[in-house]
């Protein structure tokens, strides 16, 4: 097998409870984000969530990373609630953008931490099926590496790096029960709201007030 070029993430990894990297906080800025939305007019582009990811999770990675630390320190500084928020933001941008298979190639790293969230959070359904992918791709591993190999191969013609990519799809079949609903603006709802109220139980992990 292939060595792994990375470390598994955990919740568990380093700080806890500690709020070390944090936004600039406006209250202000929480009492409009109120006042502008409410659950029952949902819309799956414009809600609390993203407000909330903007604010609170993207700038603390943009400013870190860029400057001092690489993403495993990253991940190490930030507190369990923060954890679980780029968990949660990690898994949601790659599946939307290209399917659970497209986070598993890219993100791989965060495969466990992300299981992890999902039971935090109580997302039983999603978490269940989660765990069915990542079984999969537990099983698949020689393949899986064998493919980011040939991904990573610069000396290979694009068409043949994205082949390697492409195959894995067909390996991943449990993948087609998660994307069946999660694309749904109801499992949206679900999703985003569950966040944010976690979020909103636990601002002292999120905010300096």
């Amino acid at each position: 097998m292939t060595e792994r070029a990375f470390t598994f993430y955990s919740l568990d990894d380093g700080n806890q409870q500690e709020l070390i990297l944090a936004p600039d906080y406006s209250q202000q800025w929480f009492d409009e984000t109120n006042r502008k939305y409410n659950w029952e007019e949902f819309n799956a582009f414009d809600n609390k969530f993203w407000e909330y990811t903007y604010q609170l999770s993207y700038p603390l990675l943009e400013k870190s990373v860029s400057k001092e630390l690489n993403y495993q320190e990253y991940f190490s500084l930030l507190n369990r609630g923060q954890k679980i928020f780029y968990c949660v933001l990690m898994f949601s941008d790659e599946t939307d953008n290209g399917g659970v298979y497209q986070f598993f190639f890219n993100r791989p790293e965060f495969s466990f931490a992300v299981l992890e969230s999902f039971r935090e959070l109580q997302l039983e359904t999603l978490a269940r099926d989660y765990a069915a992918c990542l079984d999969e791709l537990t099983n698949t591993a020689d393949s899986y590496n064998k493919r980011k190999e040939r991904f990573n191969n610069e000396g290979k013609s694009w068409e043949q790096r994205w082949q390697a990519f492409r195959e894995g799809y067909g390996e991943m079949k449990a993948a087609a029960k998660i994307e069946a609903y999660f694309y749904d603006d109801g499992f949206k709802k679900e999703l985003y709201k569950t966040m944010v109220d976690y979020i909103e139980r636990n601002m002292s992990l999120f905010v300096k007030q």
